[in-house]
């Protein structure tokens, strides 16, 4: 692949530049806002997004009541004074395991907890772009500029600042991804059984290895899912699988009715359009994340491309393969948008057009369903077709082979 165009040295510097004034005055205000008051409310609304969840479940299991960690009238209770002004308490439907390691963060003030929190989230997301720069370039030769346009994407922004760890997903799928690249597949079984806390990603993702024949990956997975289960079983009882699926239930339909409209998975979406209790929408948006799944399938066994472009792809339609995905979780799209960028398969104004793209789950209030997923489609289409399409060598005149001439 030929080298890209040199800028010139005034655009290298605002390329260095910028990206540090904008994510220095993005610091600053955060900073502003955690100290500018105290509770739990800011001048735009409640502190911390979803994190009261998590912050709660966590002062569940500090205060030794963990078997009552799913019942609503305790999780409600624990968030009392964290919601601002509004009512109720905001579902968590996580593993007891994972409320365990919330457990450090509830023994801080609820602001600072949601300050670390939030620097910890940042820290995981700058890690996992740091960590595809080999088989990225492009996010090498330009990682400020790279950080700073990916964490102010629209649904980035509101994960790493809502309370919510997608950003650790996306450095335990980095993780895997570079681990594979390095051919020490053990530790992305590793990284992937750490990832268990996202099933609805850590399970394709095992499949998929498996698929691809890196048996190391599987075995390591296991092994690492058996440590997951046992930690579970230690905090939960030797039947906490089906005692937490039977309690979590509840809870997870009426979360689907309360965040209908952030929903972006064929399921979630097509309920959200004709009801939760469609069962046309069950059926068809089951058939196509269940096509969606077929395809990675044959990707990941057949391997017509390298790995960097299965996990393009991949990565571009993982949050589609479940019944239910929040639309913060397109931040995904940030491996595939760069991996087309860097390939020179899209160029800048495409990427900009993506980059706004993140911002049309706003008009979630016009219908009540979110448009996202309509981007999401769009991006993996993209993908899809060119980077499954067959290299052509003899587009760049540096490469391309001249005929011999007779003397």
């Amino acid at each position: 692949m030929a080298d890209p165009p040199a800028l010139d040295a005034a655009w290298e510097r605002r390329l260095r530049r910028y990206p540090i004034l904008l994510l220095g005055s993005l610091a600053l205000t955060f900073v502003i806002v955690i100290v500018a008051d105290g509770g739990s409310s800011t001048a735009s609304g409640r502190l911390g997004g979803d994190f009261p969840a998590f912050f709660g479940a966590g002062t569940i299991v500090a205060d030794g009541d963990i078997d009552s960690l799913y019942d609503p009238a305790t999780q409600a209770a624990a968030q009392v004074g964290l919601l601002g002004e509004e009512s109720g308490f905001i579902m968590y439907p996580y593993a007891p395991y994972v409320a365990a390691a919330y457990q450090p963060l509830a023994a801080l003030p609820y602001r600072l907890a949601y300050l670390v929190h939030t620097s910890l989230m940042i820290g995981a997301f700058v890690t996992a772009l740091a960590l595809i720069r080999p088989m990225v370039p492009i996010v090498g030769r330009r990682f400020g500029a790279t950080v700073g346009a990916v964490i102010t994407a629209y649904p980035v922004f509101v994960g790493v600042t809502g309370g919510q760890n997608t950003a650790l997903s996306m450095l335990l799928i980095a993780v895997a991804w570079r681990c594979w690249h390095d051919d020490r597949d053990g530790l992305a079984g590793i990284a992937l059984s750490v990832l268990l806390f996202r099933p609805q990603y850590a399970l394709p993702l095992i499949g998929l290895a498996m698929l691809d024949r890196r048996w190391r990956t599987v075995a390591m997975a296991v092994a690492g899912a058996t440590v997951v289960w046992s930690i579970n079983a230690v905090l939960f009882g030797i039947g906490w699988l089906t005692s937490w699926l039977r309690q979590v239930e509840p809870l997870l339909e009426r979360d689907a009715e309360i965040n209908a409209a952030n929903e972006i998975a064929p399921i979630g979406v097509l309920q959200a359009i004709t009801g939760t209790e469609s069962t046309a929408a069950l059926l068809i948006g089951g058939v196509v994340s269940a096509a969606l799944a077929l395809g990675f399938a044959w990707l990941w066994w057949r391997r017509p491309v390298e790995l960097t472009e299965r996990m393009a792809i991949t990565t571009a339609g993982l949050m589609l393969l479940g019944p239910h995905a929040i639309f913060y979780d397109t931040a995904l799209l940030a491996f595939t948008t760069l991996v087309l960028l860097d390939r020179r398969l899209i160029d800048g104004r495409a990427t900009l057009l993506i980059w706004l793209g993140g911002t049309i789950h706003l008009a979630k209030t016009i219908a009540d369903v979110s448009p996202l997923s309509l981007v999401i489609f769009a991006v993996l289409g993209v993908a899809t077709l060119r980077l499954l399409r067959p290299t052509d060598h003899a587009t760049d005149g540096s490469d391309r082979v001249l005929p011999i001439h007779d003397s």
